[in-house]
Formats: structure tokens, sequence, C-alpha cells
């Protein structure tokens, strides 16, 4: 096939000429890089099957073992949205706290399929995650093979192996908006990166993955659909071999994508009054009922520059959080001494012209500038779970330090690539993705405690029930009670009742709120101290009950613990006197009771 060569470049890491070009029959913008691999055929290969086998043991283990365990809180809910795919129309993405919505449905709909395919049951949603982020990190290495070559392909699945590894089974596979779109973010940095190489079909796709996370978290609106813009811009300031009209198809399915993929939240927005993007961008413009503040682009950048500590999470797992559930380096601010490493790399890099190299500097650098300034414009506490981006940006500016040495030393002996690089790069990848396989493994069942509590209680709710028709109301008179209420919803809606939430809860989707009928149940769930006062009051029922602790014991338990909240409340040491230096306590997610509401009341 012929080739219309637009830079030769004598690549000193390889000692060969690299062409960047385009083939006649190609249909991207700069087509596939032409430079011949430093090592055998069968390394990369092997590496994308190493870097992809974790996900693929962590999904047998999880049907083989835990096909049926139950599921609750945001994830019990994602999954009752996913199943109403292909039997309701749906329009908007999870639900927030603050009272509005994410801003559209594309995470059920790319749930759905492994979904109905895996068994419909939680594990199948699991799945879907892993799904979601195994086709992330393929297509990192895929875009870094053809944009980058070889080398750069290598590198990004061992970052890739490296991060799955740090995020751990509990973070890979659970299908919740905060963290199934972490590495779905990484590929859109590579999508970019292909944008910056001039190829044009990488727009759709970026389009595609830019609005698959902004409409599942809201956050990444500030965070993904600027790198489509810069991509976009640098297509058409740089347009393929053949000029901007080579642009217009691939300009057209974008559009044709975005419209497809953005038409519910639109449709919701035009025929609701309040609509969704109204409710959120007044809750961002006034900081809602708090008052929420913007933070210092100072907090911006210890948060994305903690990522170059010596320890940086990516590479070692979650440092933990502080009292407020934010990240440690929010306030106590760490070192970013790796940081000289990526600049010292990025020069070389820079310097030697390889393929890919410059945009993909140009990408990270511009990424993590967005990134600063996006934090900064965050309101309230920026909780820790919402930041697993970061951990992304940091594995990319760990590429970069890795291909800078690579091709350092590859330019003092080149056949250090084959002998020596490869296999130990090889080497890692192999040994890194066993210890995360057998991590998922080892895993078990997801979030065990609270799922045990969970399959506890659904069997003795539904022997509690009354035996009549109608609906049964699930509500929970605590946050943490809300957590097992969804998951309740869920088991007994897969169960066959009408279940239901009260009128008015659109949590669930508004098919799910009570629509006045007749009503066989009402359930509410507690938790922990408020088991006691649910106990004390006549007009509600036990019927379900599973914790650490019997209940007679939480029920004598409950006074103390009443004591110990008025002691931190005012300072009374009284309750030493009354109930010594160690009273015994109810702990904080201990319990979880389930009472229906009695009738007449």
């Amino acid at each position: 096939m012929p080739v219309t060569t637009e830079e030769v470049d004598d690549d000193p890491a390889t000692g060969s000429t690299t062409e960047v070009g385009e083939t006649a029959a190609d249909g991207g913008g700069d087509a596939a890089v032409e430079e011949p691999a430093p090592f055998g055929p069968w390394v990369l290969p092997l590496a994308f099957a190493l870097a992809l086998a974790p996900f693929v043991v962590s999904a047998i283990s999880l049907l083989v073992g835990h096909r049926h365990y139950p599921a609750m809180g945001d994830v019990a809910v994602t999954e009752l949205l996913t199943r109403d795919v292909g039997r309701r129309w749906l329009e908007l993405g999870p639900f927030s706290r603050d009272g509005w919505y994410h801003p559209g449905p594309a995470l059920f709909y790319v749930l759905a399929g492994p979904y109905r395919l895996f068994g419909s049951t939680t594990a199948a949603m699991d799945v879907g995650a892993l799904v979601v982020n195994g086709a992330s990190v393929a297509g990192m290495g895929l875009i870094a093979r053809r944009r980058g070559g070889p080398v750069l392909a290598l590198l990004t699945l061992l970052g890739c192996a490296l991060l799955v590894r740090s995020l751990g089974p509990d973070l890979t596979r659970i299908p919740w908006n905060p963290w199934v779109t972490v590495l779905p973010y990484g590929l859109l940095v590579f999508l970019t990166v292909a944008m910056a190489c001039r190829d044009r079909w990488a727009l759709p796709l970026a389009v595609g993955v830019a609005s698959f996370l902004a409409q599942t978290h809201i956050g990444f609106v500030p965070l993904a659909l600027p790198l489509v813009g810069l991509g976009a811009v640098w297509l058409v300031a740089s347009p393929p071999e053949g000029g901007r009209r080579r642009l217009i198809v691939p300009g057209l399915v974008a559009a044709g994508v975005a419209a497809v993929m953005w038409l519910p939240p639109a449709v919701q927005q035009l025929t609701n009054h309040p609509g969704n993007v109204t409710v959120a961008r007044h809750w961002f413009r006034t900081g809602g009922p708090q008052h929420y503040g913007k933070h210092p682009l100072s907090i911006g950048w210890r948060l994305v520059s903690s990522q170059y500590f010596i320890a940086p999470e990516w590479l070692f797992g979650a440092r933990g959080h502080a009292n407020t559930q934010e990240p440690l380096a929010l306030y106590r601010p760490l070192a970013p001494g790796l940081l000289l490493l990526v600049g010292v790399a990025a020069i070389i890099l820079w310097r030697r012209r390889g393929p890919a190299a410059r945009p993909l500097i140009v990408v990270w650098l511009v990424a993590s500038l967005v990134s600063i300034v996006a934090t900064a414009r965050t309101l309230g506490p920026i909780y820790a779970y919402r930041t697993g981006w970061t951990w992304v940006l940091g594995m990319v500016g760990g590429v970069i330090v890795a291909w800078g040495l690579w091709r350092t030393l590859a330019a003092l002996r080149p056949s250090l690539q084959r002998t020596v690089l490869a296999p130990v790069v090889l080497v890692a990848l192999g040994a890194v993705s066993l210890v995360t396989a057998v991590a998922h493994v080892d895993g078990g069942l997801p979030n065990p405690v609270v799922s045990r509590k969970m399959a506890a209680i659904i069997p003795q709710v539904e022997a509690g029930l009354p035996d009549r028709p109608g609906e049964v109301i699930v509500t929970s008179n605590s946050f943490e009670g809300a957590g097992y209420a969804g998951g309740l919803l869920l088991a007994l809606e897969r169960a066959g009742y009408d279940a239901r939430v009260p009128a008015g809860d659109r949590t669930a989707g508004p098919a799910r709120a009570s629509d006045g009928g007749p009503v066989r149940a009402t359930l509410v769930v507690s938790t922990d101290l408020l088991i006691a006062d649910s106990s004390r009051d006549p007009s509600l029922r036990r019927i379900a009950y599973a914790g650490k602790i019997p209940f007679d014991e939480l029920m004598a338990r409950a006074p103390a613990t009443r004591a110990m909240d008025a002691y931190f409340a005012t300072g009374d040491t009284a309750v030493f006197e009354r109930y010594g230096p160690k009273p015994k306590v109810i702990e904080s997610l201990s319990t979880v009771a389930v009472f229906v509401q009695r009738d007449g009341a």
C-alpha cells in the first residue's frame, strides 16, 4: 500500500527510521505508525493477554462463587435502573444526594448488555463494570500501539496493570459512578492523544466516551469535555493528509453520537419544569442549601500533584482520608518530587521527537492543568471517593517517565531493548497481573459485611409481609438505612413484589414512586441506635434484624450510647460517673432492622 510520508525521523531509541504517515486504505488521519518492534512479535499479544487476565479471572470468580449475592445502596439503585433498559424510557443518570441527577443515562445502557448476558444478577452488574474497565485498558493499549508504537503500548499496559492492582477488587468491579468512570477517563486521555496525532476517527469515539463520563458523573463535565475540545481543535488546526474535508464524515458521525446520547437528557429538560439541568445549575450557582463555596487553586494543585509524591496512590494504593472523608493531601500537602522525573523524561521525549511523544506530553499537561482548575471549582467537600481520576493522570505521568528512560537506555545500547528492557517489562506485567488476579479471587464476596446482613434480612422481610395485594413501600429513617432500603427494594422487586418508594421520591426512577394504590405494607429500615427508637414506636413492628450484636443487647446498650452522644455534644462528664470510663456502645454500621407500619398507624 502506498504511504504518504509526513515526517521521517531517525529514531535513536530504535536505531531505525520511523515513518509517520497514512496508508491509502487506512481511513484514519495519520494512520498507523510504521515502526519496527524492537522485540519479538509475540510480546505485545502476550502483554495484552496478561493485562486483561485479571478482569477475566475476576468475572469468572464472581459468576461462579457469588452469582446471587444481594446489592445495597447506590449499586442497588443502579441495578434497578439498569433493569429498566428496554422496558422504560430513561432520561437521567444516577441520583445525587444534593437533589439533582447526574446528566444522563449512559451508564445504565452500557451496563445493560453485560447485565442481561450474564444472568441479570448483581454479580452480572459487577461483570459489567469489569467489561467497561477491561475495554478501557485494551483501548489505551491499542491507541498507544497505533500512535506511539510497540514500546509505548507495552509501557502503557504495564502502567494500567499497576493502576488496576492499586485500585483493588472492590473499586475495579463496582458499577458505582465515581469509580466505573476512572479507567474510561484514561481511555479519553489516549483518544485525545490520537486526535492530536491526526486520527480523525478518534473524534466520534472521544465524543462517545466523554459523553459517558459526563452523564455518569457530573464531575467529569469540566474534566472530560475540554479534552474533546482540545482534540477537535488540534484536528482542525492540523488536519490529516487530504485536508479538512476528510474531517467532514467523522465530524458528522461525532455529531450523531452526541445527538443520540444527549437526546434523553434534552427531552427531560424540555418537558419538565424545572428540568434537571436547571436544578443542577441552580445548585452549583448558589452552593446549595449549605451555601458551599469554591476552593483556591492551591487545593487543586495539592490534589493533582499528590500523585507525584514519593509513594503515589496509583502505584501503592489509597493513603486513607481525613475525618471529612477528603484526601489527606488537602490537609497535609505532599512534596511532588516525582514531577521532576516526569519533566526530565518529557524533555527527553520532546527532543527525540518520537511518534506521539509530543502529543502525549501536551495532552497530559493540559489534562493536569484543567484538573487543577476543575478541582478548585468544586463546591463543598472534595470527597476522596470522587478523585480516582487523579490516579489516571499519575499513571500517564509514570508512562512518560518509563518511556523516556527506555529511549535513553536504548540510545546508549539498542540491543538492550530485546535482551533486557522488553523481558523486564513483560515479567513485571506478568507478576503484577498475577498478584491482581489472586487478589480478585481472594476478594470473594463484594462488600461482605453488608452483603451478609442484606442476605439475612431479605427472607425475614418476605416472611413478615402481610398476606394481601398491594404496594410494598420501602423507606428508611437514617442515611445508612437508605442504603439497605435500596437493596431491599431491589430484592423485593426481583422476587415479584410491587416494591415502591414513597410518593415524590425519585431516587429509583419515577416509575417506582407510590402511585396511591392499595398498600400491602410500608417498611421502615433502621440502623444502629435508631433501631432502639423504632422499637419503642407503637406504630411500628419489627420483622427483620441482623447485625454484630443480639437485639436484646442492642436495647441494653442504647442508653449508654445516647449518653456518650450527649457527652461528645455537650462535654458533660457525668456520663463517665454513671456508665464507667468505657461504656459499651452501639457501633456505627453494626446492625440493621426492618419494621412494618402497623395497620391504622
